[in-house]
């Protein structure tokens, strides 16, 4: 194992699952209005998400706007959906013992790095949240590359950025459909459940000092 490429939300930071419906709370919007109206928009660039923020064809301002033009007129949020981020990370928190062992990961001589499907204008909430380790020699943001998991390119890319194999590359990442397109390409693979599980595949797979 020459190389740790590991997720951030819902790996590095708390669990995602409720994030929509928190967000949905403080619109005062139903989560399943608020997930169609995402949905609707999501589909004039052929998706079914948060694809067009996370590989940066809208920006979040003009997103929020087509998302609560798409609320419009059954529903008004009560929050400024331009703002969506504030309203995801509220509340979120990190797992400062995977920072922690990761960085003991790339001081045995492991290359460590974060590969994330993420959101431009999510980062300044990432940043106040990381702790004061930083044990990633490489980031590989999807709205940076236009490229997100579980894309087999994005995989290309990460191997490119160290040089390593993919039979030496080892993903973490808490969706079941990345994890399956890391093996496609021939990468091990942590799916990422629980901390304490995920801690000690991480021992097991790469012994750190």
């Amino acid at each position: 194992m020459r190389a740790v490429w590991c997720d951030y939300g819902g790996v590095l930071s708390s669990s995602i699952a409720g994030s929509l419906a928190q967000v949905a709370g403080a619109a005062g919007v139903p989560t399943s209005e608020l997930r169609g109206a995402i949905r609707r928009v999501a589909a004039s660039f052929g998706a079914t998400l948060i694809e067009p923020l996370e590989l940066g064809v809208l920006s979040q301002h003009e997103w929020g706007l087509r998302v609560t033009a798409e609320l419009a007129p059954a529903w008004t949020p009560r929050i400024d959906l331009t703002r969506f981020g504030d309203h995801w990370y509220a509340g979120r928190t990190v797992n400062t013992a995977l920072f922690e062992l990761l960085d003991r990961v790339r001081a045995s001589g492991v290359r460590v790095g974060m590969l994330t499907n993420s959101v431009r204008e999510w980062e300044p909430h990432r940043r106040a949240l990381a702790p004061a380790v930083d044990p990633f020699e490489e980031t590989v943001n999807s709205f940076e590359v236009g490229l997100r998991k579980p894309d087999p390119a994005i995989f290309e890319l990460a191997e490119s950025r160290f040089g390593t194999p993919p039979r030496a590359c080892l993903l973490i990442d808490d969706l079941a459909v990345n994890c399956a397109a890391a093996q496609a390409r021939g990468w091990r693979v942590i799916e990422h459940t629980e901390l304490e599980t995920t801690l000690a595949r991480l021992r097991a797979a790469v012994p750190a000092r």
